[in-house]
């Protein structure tokens, strides 16, 4: 399985998700600290969730972050997140 199955089945394992997007955005960072060529190493992910209720910006990051973390501890270098409840995607 790719790491962006992978990761992407973390998050439904572990989230309430209303949306979950991830993507591979790897080849965009070549030449750049934690690019492997060949390796799915950095990732954007876009989720809402009303388990983000009531948790600042931080708070949620950290959250995703610990159900990813065995993921960290291999070539995954960075990923950007855009974390967000229900109510807030509506506003946007």
């Amino acid at each position: 399985m790719n790491r962006k199955a992978k990761i992407t089945n973390i998050l439904n394992e572990n989230l309430d998700l209303y949306r979950c997007y991830v993507s591979d955005v790897s080849e965009s960072h070549k030449g750049h600290s934690g690019y492997v060529k060949g390796e799915e190493t950095h990732f954007e992910v876009f989720i809402i969730s009303n388990d983000f209720e009531n948790k600042n910006r931080l708070e949620r990051h950290k959250m995703v972050n610990n159900f990813l973390k065995n993921e960290f501890l291999g070539s995954l270098h960075s990923i950007t997140y855009k974390l967000m409840t229900v109510s807030e995607s509506k506003k946007n």
